[in-house]
């Protein structure tokens, strides 16, 4: 995997974006001038109106957020939120008795007295560290885009990996060990904003150059001693020795290890590391973070600092559009070509997505519940959630799925799901052209499809779906792995899945060509992950690209649920025999 450096600046130096107010990682605002009380009054007032600023967009992220998420609590913006509140909470508690104070002592010669400037002070001083911190972290955050999560912890460490190193500490006992194990869990644990859809941990660190610097000494660092006119400065690989120690190379090799325990669609997560408060004017600055970026050639890290291209390109976005693009796509990530599997041929054809059905004593509890669901939301459900993923994609399924999606429909099928799915999937097996009833052609198709069904099909779904004309072959499996088509572990997974041979044949080739698997079984992209994570060969190794669709549909079948069809204008010419 191609290595990222430490980010040089493009162009003129931008703003810093340390937010509305500037703090050091550990020091907290002072106010010692001559007034105090003044100073202090001032910078309350600052940190409320940065605050309330902040507090305003981060409600406009939540807002727009909850129209997609699933979880909103998993995005961790509304503890983020309320960390906001209660910042500004303090801050503006600490104006309030300063602004109060401030009106007696104008008819009064009498000071405020010192213990009361003290408690003020520590009040101010922690909500204004708080709230420049969020800034900063909001602002770099508004770089990015489709967010996951805000301050998402990750373990660092497997639990046999921690049992491993207890084993070699000798004479401990049974709950010295249980504390020891406690400690080292919570040593390798880490905090990252997750960005771009899960495939980029962001972490910040307001650390100051002078800090770093002193760590830096404080490890062994050899200042100066570093000239190299043969390699690029970004190039040059050091002992390790002489900063392994420092505490920013530590929490990078602990993100490093947490990284590889957490992959994002078999990945490891790319890492950002940003420096808003360390710029490029000091060269042996400059070798160290360039260290980072090659500490574990497996995993892609990035050193940003404030004069770099990531901090430094532009103006900051608009709040809006950092907004909607923190959000993102909800389909983002869907390939060019869909492959579908047989659980979406059968929503596609069945009576549940397409008419109003109602309940009848005959159907079992699973049909209940998806007529039920579909009754719950105006203008149904399925259709809903299916065609916006569909539209503007080339859709295929394999034979195999086609054959067995036929085979079930000839078995149980209604007249009118059997006729959906002829025209859904071509009879003959690949031939688009013999399809049956309708010979005219996609108008034909789409029109007669329409009367099939209460729900208009958008036009941009590229119906019918087109039936591959390869099969894959397991006897073909070794040839692709050796040819790179298919990555070592494929052989385990094969080995061990227990698929049948067409479901199987369908996730083989979307592993192989690529193109993302539009499933309604929600189990079969964990066990996929499952297998690929217990039988990797290599770091690169990955599975097939999977879309769970949350919605799944069975077919309505004949017998009692043909009954329950409401009254409709649809026509049942053209079904399909019984028959296998």
């Amino acid at each position: 995997m191609a290595m990222m450096g430490y980010s040089r600046p493009l162009g003129e130096t931008a703003t810093a974006i340390t937010g509305p107010l500037s703090a050091d990682e550990t020091d907290a605002p002072q106010a010692h001038g001559p007034d105090p009380h003044q100073d202090l009054l001032a910078l309350a007032n600052k940190t409320v109106l940065a605050s309330q600023a902040l507090i305003t967009e981060i409600e406009l992220l939540l807002r727009e957020l909850s129209t997609r998420a699933k979880k909103l609590a998993s995005t961790g913006v509304p503890m983020f939120l309320r960390s906001l509140q209660a910042s500004h909470a303090l801050a503006r508690q600490a104006l309030d008795d300063l602004s109060a104070s401030s009106s007696s002592s104008s008819s009064s010669p009498l000071l405020p007295d010192e213990a009361f400037l003290r408690k003020a002070r520590r009040k101010v001083g922690t909500s204004a560290v708080d709230i420049s911190r969020a800034a900063t972290h909001w602002a770099i955050l508004k770089r990015c885009s489709s967010l996951v999560a805000i301050h998402q912890a990750f373990q660092g460490s497997a639990k046999t990996t921690r049992g491993e190193e207890i084993s070699r500490m000798p004479s401990m006992s049974a709950r010295q060990k249980e504390l020891m194990h406690r400690t080292l869990k919570q040593q390798a644990k880490v905090e990252v904003h997750v960005v771009a859809s899960g495939s980029e941990w962001l972490h910040v660190r307001t650390l100051q150059a002078d800090r770093l610097a002193q760590q830096m000494s404080d490890a062994g660092w050899n200042w100066g001693q570093h000239n190299s006119d043969e390699l690029p400065e970004d190039e040059v690989v050091l002992d390790e020795d002489e900063w392994s120690d420092v505490p920013l190379a530590k929490q990078v090799k602990r993100l490093i290890a947490a990284a590889k325990l957490h992959r994002h669609e078999y990945r490891i997560p790319r890492i950002r590391i940003v420096l808003p408060n360390i710029g490029d004017e000091n060269p042996d600055i400059n070798l160290f973070l360039g260290q980072l970026s090659r500490m574990d050639p497996a995993v892609h890290v990035t050193v940003e600092v404030r004069t770099g291209e990531f901090l430094s390109r532009g103006p900051p976005v608009a709040v809006e559009d950092a907004i909607r693009n923190l959000v993102g796509c909800p389909l983002e990530g869907l390939t060019e070509t869909l492959n579908l599997d047989h659980s979406i041929l059968v929503a596609l054809a069945s009576d549940i997505t397409h008419l109003r059905v109602v309940l009848e004593r005959g159907h079992s509890a699973a049909t209940r519940a998806q007529i039920e669901e579909e009754a719950r939301h105006e203008g149904g459900l399925m259709a809903k959630v299916l065609y916006p993923i569909l539209q503007g994609r080339k859709l295929v399924c394999t034979p195999e799925a086609a054959e067995h999606f036929h085979h079930v429909l000839r078995l149980v099928g209604t007249a009118s799901e059997c006729e959906r799915g002829e025209l859904l999937v071509a009879l003959p097996l690949g031939s688009q052209a013999q399809m049956s009833p309708c010979n005219g052609g996609r108008e034909a198709f789409r029109a007669r499809f329409r009367e099939l069904s209460v729900h208009e099909m958008p036009s941009t779904v590229d119906l019918p779906i087109t039936v591959m004309t390869e099969c894959w072959r397991p006897d073909s499996l070794q040839e692709d792995v050796d040819e790179g088509a298919l990555p070592g572990v494929a052989l385990d997974v094969v080995r061990h899945c227990g698929f049948s041979a067409a479901k199987l044949s369908v996730f083989m080739y979307g592993w192989r060509s690529g193109n993302m698997t539009l499933s309604c079984n929600r189990e079969v992209k964990a066990q996929f992950r499952t297998l690929v994570e217990m039988y990797r060969r290599a770091e690169d190794d990955y599975g097939p690209l999977i879309w769970g669709v949350d919605v799944a549909r069975n077919l309505l079948g004949r017998g009692a649920g043909e009954a329950g069809l409401a009254q409709t204008d649809i026509s049942r010419t053209g079904g399909c025999d019984a028959e296998e």
